[in-house]
């Protein structure tokens, strides 16, 4: 791997519509990589908790189940900035891993909620660069509470090459 095969990011948006507790949402990893950290768009300033779980493949069929779900990051006292502006949440405990051509799924939830854009179509590409591919997702009420869609995560995802 050469030199720079650490600390990229992919920024989807920062732009807001709706709102809501939670975002899920699926990339596909176009070469092995390292997903160590999420940057949120929070819906409001203040300290709250923030929860960011992962499971292989797609989210279909689990938006209101924990099953199969992964915790990956727990903080309850996240310094949220406000709408529009990035929210940092540090390294997770374990970076994920997401070999070439597979699909990892994501679920990030805030008490003091994310803001996101409506989207066009669930699981549509919104984000690339040449490692990996965002899709659009959903907005979740509460920890796996009613998914809308189609919603596209506001924020951005640091990786590392492999």
């Amino acid at each position: 791997c050469p030199v720079d095969c650490g600390g990229k990011e992919l920024e989807t948006t920062f732009a807001y519509e709706l709102g809501s507790s939670g975002n899920m949402f699926m990339v596909e990893a176009l070469r092995d990589i390292s997903v160590t950290s999420l940057t949120i768009n929070a819906m409001s300033r203040g300290v709250g908790a923030v929860q960011v779980y992962t499971r292989t493949g797609s989210y279909s069929g689990f938006e209101q189940s924990g099953e199969g779900w992964e915790i990956i990051y727990d903080d309850p006292e996240v310094n949220h900035n406000k709408r529009g502006t990035p929210t940092e949440l540090g390294n997770f405990d374990n970076a994920v891993s997401i070999a070439q051509g597979d699909t990892q799924s994501f679920f990030v939830t805030s008490s003091q909620s994310v803001v996101y854009l409506q989207g066009t179509q669930e699981g549509v590409p919104y984000a690339s660069d040449d490692s990996l591919i965002i899709y659009e997702g959903v907005g979740t009420t509460d920890d796996f509470g009613e998914p809308y869609s189609p919603r596209v995560f506001g924020g951005r995802i640091r990786y590392d090459m492999m």
